[in-house]
Order: C-alpha cells, then structure tokens, then sequence
C-alpha cells in the first residue's frame, strides 16, 4: 500500500499482479434453493444471498461448488476473487450479462473467442464488487478480475470518520501493464498460517501510525520509475530489483503489527533465502504468509523449487509455479 491515515491524502492504493495459481474455480447451477459445497463454501453462499438480496431476484435458487480456491487470509485474494465469481456467476444464470458481445468481452491475443466464453468489462466487475463489498482498501484484485495485469492503483479519498463503506468510489487504477509471458512467479504459502482479517484487521490499521509522507514518496517512485518500465521493457533485472525494494518500503508501516504474528520470523527468513538462492525478486504479498519470487522461465522456476524441496520447504509449504496472469477472469457456459 502507498498510504493510509493522513488527513486530505489518498489512502491504500498500491501495487499488485495477478497470477493464474492458485486460482479460484467456481461451478454455478440453477437449484431449488441456495446451497453450497467445496473450500470456502458458507463464503460463497454468504456472496450469493448478498447478490440475490442487491439485485431484487427473489426467491430462486443455486448451487455454488467452489472447486478450487486458496486459502483464506494467506495474501492470495481469495475473498475478492470469489465473491467476484460468485456475483459474475448468478449475473450471468439469471439476466442477460452485460458483456455477452464475444467480440467486445473476449480479448483474441489470450483466448479464441467463442459464444460460450466471457471476460468482464470493468464497470461489471465494480458493481460485483459493492454487491459482495470487496474493494474497500485494495482495489488490485478487482481490477485484475478484469483483464489481469500488474496494477498500480493510486487509492481513495477517505470520508471523514474513515468510512470503508464498498458503496463509495473505488481506488481509481493509474496504471496496468502485462509481463513478458516467459517470466514465472513462484507462489511459496505456509500452511496452517494466515494474515490479518475482519475485525482483527480494522483493530491493526487503527493503531497504525499514519505512513510517513517520505514512505509514500518513495514507493511511488520505485512503482513509477523503475517498477513499470521495467515490465513494459521486459527487463526481468531491474524489475527483480525493484520488487524487492518496494516490497521492504511497503512493509516499513505495518512492522509493528506484522512482527506480531506467528509466521512473521518465517517470512524474514524465507525472504533472505531466496535471496541467497537466486531469487532476489521476492516479497510478501499482504499480511502474508504467501510469499512471490519472480523468475525469468519455467526452467528458473523449476531449478527453485527443486532448491526450496531439498532444503525442506515443501514440508510445511505449498510450493506452486505460477504464470503472471494478462487475461483475468473467465465465465464459460457448459451444456
């Protein structure tokens, strides 16, 4: 995050990008009543009466069947991506989608266009959002539900009294761009640990000090000046680099809270380690435990993982290669 807590100044914002895994997969069905089954299925049903309440629909039925999804609170977005997939995915089983036009909503360098297929314009992806209330700190992952990418974000102008209402006005995007389709990311998560969430959340950001105007200043530059060029011009070096700068000034605010939980000592030393390994474009992504190293190939991704299982990192991690996603998220209609 760029900024939070100064008076008049734009909060949150920030840098993110979007990987295709672990992703969330999400099958939806017409049904008697609402129902769910699969990881995280109470949160899809939460989302689902959400959408049916906001849009008027009545008393009609689905069955959600989360398929896959990451696990809750490790800094993945799981939460935003579902209950956008949820919203998209009772839109489309009961009005006419708003991006039903192939020819607009499917972008042909990334997916041959069917009239079974969807991508979402993003005016659809904001109404998602308010309806299931996502957005309302990080806007990255709404964005990134439509059409992927490395996004920068500039953050929202917070009403007196600090109202997150998902009502108002999202973190407007200054900034997205696509990463050479070569490099990888590996996504290394600590299993049985999770970040900040909900009440416990809200209660860190109030004792927070307001981010120095000095922090921002830099992670606005390392973002805008080395960050993005860097992956518009494919140079996989400085966009390692710059990585891990912003990453260690991003962390820089949250220290006094994040160096609170359990697998905060973890996350230092998995950072230090990829480093020594090879893998100096790394960081944590949120609250954490998910960590990202970013490599220049498959074959780079590949030689990490083996380096990270003979260390003994695969015990108590899920190690997964990832591609830096440029496409976001898609509906497919099945028979």
């Amino acid at each position: 995050m760029l900024s939070f807590g100064v008076p008049g100044a734009r909060s949150f914002g920030g840098v993110g990008v979007m990987v295709d895994r672990p992703g969330v997969q999400l099958r939806v069905r017409l049904a008697n009543r609402i129902e769910g089954r699969g990881p995280q299925a109470e949160r899809a049903v939460k989302f689902a009466r959400a959408c049916l309440e906001a849009w008027g629909m009545g008393e009609v039925g689905c069955s959600l069947e989360v398929v896959t999804a990451p696990p809750s609170h490790s800094g993945l977005g799981s939460g935003t991506q579902l209950g956008l997939a949820v919203a998209a995915g009772i839109r489309h089983l009961f009005e006419e989608p708003a991006s039903s036009d192939a020819d607009r909503a499917v972008d042909p360098e990334t997916l041959d266009a069917t009239e079974h297929d969807w991508l979402f314009d993003i005016r659809d992806v904001m109404d998602f959002a308010r309806v299931v209330g996502r957005g309302r700190r990080s806007s990255v992952g709404v964005y990134g539900f439509s059409r992927g990418g490395l996004i920068v974000e500039a953050g929202r102008i917070m009403p007196e009294g600090g109202d997150d209402d998902a009502s108002r006005a999202f973190s407007p995007m200054i900034a997205r761009a696509r990463l050479p389709a070569a490099w990888r990311c590996v996504v290394i998560v600590g299993r049985e640990s999770a970040g900040l969430s909900g009440d416990a959340e809200r209660a860190a950001f109030r004792r927070l000090p307001p981010v120095p105007a000095e922090v921002t200043a830099e992670l606005s530059r390392i973002a805008l000046l080395e960050l993005l060029p860097a992956a518009v011009e494919g140079r996989f070096t400085e966009f390692s680099a710059a990585v891990r700068r912003y990453g260690e000034v991003a962390g820089q605010p949250f220290a006094s809270e994040s160096a609170q939980l359990p697998h905060a000592a973890a996350t230092a030393h998995l950072l230090e380690l990829l480093s020594e390994v090879g893998a100096p474009g790394c960081a944590q992504s949120s609250w954490g435990p998910a960590v990202m190293a970013c490599l220049p190939s498959l074959d780079a991704a590949g030689n990490l993982v083996e380096i990270l299982d003979r260390l003994g990192l695969a015990k108590h991690h899920d190690i997964i290669i990832a591609r830096f996603d440029s496409q976001g998220a898609v509906l497919r209609q099945v028979q």
